[in-house]
């Protein structure tokens, strides 16, 4: 990436500026006056800003494609204490540009290779045939989607193999779980942490300019995943065995609470590990940036994900 562009950190409010930006998550809204504006997210490669099209032509309409970089003019302005960028044209970046496009775009901290080896390390330690079938067919189903994917849109994993590294991660805190307590099932464990987010694969819409798909606003990823698992279950002739009913059980109820969107809470030892095991491992996921961005002795900003909390960093070596 050329360093002698301008980025968000270097500017100030009222400033007209000129930047690279990816703008995603690209939302169209209506003024109070019933007028179409959009509204998304613009990332330099290193920080976010909330931005906005006032004058939103169609013009402006037939250009802006959610997850695209583009050299973007526009003014900033302080709202509510933060910058927010008022945006009044883009130009999607070419090959004239002295910028590279992978800049523009997070990845995991493992790379596809090390995450597919990882997770199926851990695939092969399920014993039970049951489950250790069912994984196996949907995990070569869905392969490369799998570990191309987010885990979300916008809050935790937000980023290309983010579902796979999300699903490693709680894997590898899973190890904890198990070692302390030996009462857990950890087949169930290992089956359930790799299948609990598969439906996020037909809920999203790929890794790039990620929005929600029609199935996935309509049926949500926990009932797409509970689906698929049923149907894969079924092909094998396994549907009415102990080990499906308490994997779709884990699926069902991994979001731990109704209002969070489970059907069930969790009634298993299992599905309430793996549910605190996502829980865990998404809050987290979405304070790494922000703590990572903050100064010792200082607050980040205030995180949606935390009710708008505010988290102190210890000024502590």
């Amino acid at each position: 990436m050329n360093n002698n562009l301008k980025k968000i950190q270097d500017c100030q409010a009222l400033e007209e500026v000129t930047l690279v930006l990816r703008l995603s998550d690209v939302q169209i809204k209506k003024t109070n006056t019933n007028v179409d504006y959009a509204s998304m997210i613009a990332y330099d490669g290193s920080d976010k800003i909330e931005a906005k099209i006032w004058k939103f032509t169609d013009d402006m309409r037939e250009k802006l494609k959610s997850g695209e970089v583009y050299v973007v003019n526009g003014r900033m302005k302080d709202y509510q204490g933060k910058l927010q960028l008022n945006i009044t044209d883009i130009r999607q970046v070419d090959g004239s540009d002295d910028v590279n496009l992978d800049d523009f775009y997070d990845k995991a901290k493992l790379s596809r290779e090390e995450l597919a080896n990882r997770i199926n390390d851990y695939y092969a330690k399920i014993q039970n045939d049951y489950l250790k079938n069912i994984t196996s067919v949907l995990l070569k189903r869905h392969f490369k989607n799998f570990f191309d994917y987010p885990a979300a849109v916008t809050m935790h994993h937000n980023y290309y193999q983010g579902l796979a590294y999300h699903t490693y991660s709680m894997l590898k805190l899973s190890d904890a779980f198990i070692e302390l307590y030996p009462f857990i099932n950890k087949d169930l464990i290992y089956s359930g942490i790799i299948l609990h987010d598969l439906g996020k694969i037909m809920e999203l819409s790929g890794p790039k300019g990620t929005e929600y798909t029609k199935a996935g606003k309509l049926l949500g990823h926990i009932s797409i995943g509970a689906n698929e698992v049923y149907a894969t279950a079924c092909e094998l002739g396994i549907e009415k065995t102990e080990e499906v009913l308490n994997l779709l059980h884990i699926i069902l109820s991994h979001h731990g609470e109704l209002e969070y969107g489970s059907p069930k809470q969790p009634a298993t030892v299992e599905a309430e590990v793996v549910h605190l095991l996502d829980f865990c491992d998404s809050r987290m996921a979405s304070l790494e940036p922000e703590i990572l961005k903050a100064k010792k002795g200082e607050y980040t900003g205030p995180l949606s994900a935390f009710e708008r909390r505010n988290f102190y960093i210890p000024d502590i070596d």
